[in-house]
């Protein structure tokens, strides 16, 4: 019975320890940014409705709405340190990525139309 009760008292300490480590900031906080792609040849990615120029270093979600499927949503990092493929060629529809975004300069495109459809942020 005693270890039950020194179990459970475990349990709510390491709760409570858990909270408050959110509640002062010991959490991850991640930001929203949101990309589209399509239906015509247009791509973006925006942070609270403004186009992204420039970003603080961190975690990120990125929310893509694919509008065509002809079109695809990739973000690079310049210099090959990173390259994802959100959406596919043929996807249509939304996807999510998170993504710890570090200093240097981001680059998000179509991959089979990245002549015309390109875009470009720093970090850091």
């Amino acid at each position: 019975m005693i270890a039950k009760t020194m179990a459970v008292a475990c349990l709510a300490c390491a709760a409570v320890a858990l909270a408050v480590s959110g509640i002062a900031g010991g959490g991850t906080k991640v930001r929203m940014l949101r990309g589209t792609v399509g239906p015509g040849f247009t791509i973006t990615l925006t942070k609270a409705g403004k186009r992204v120029t420039r970003l603080a270093p961190g975690m990120y979600r990125i929310v893509v709405s694919d509008r065509s499927t002809i079109h695809n949503f990739v973000i690079e990092k310049s210099g090959g340190a990173f390259e994802r493929s959100i959406t596919s060629v043929g996807f249509k529809g939304t996807k999510t990525l998170n993504v710890r975004l570090t200093k240097g300069k981001w680059e998000f495109y179509c991959a089979p139309h990245e002549s015309s459809m390109e875009g470009e942020f720093r970090v850091g």
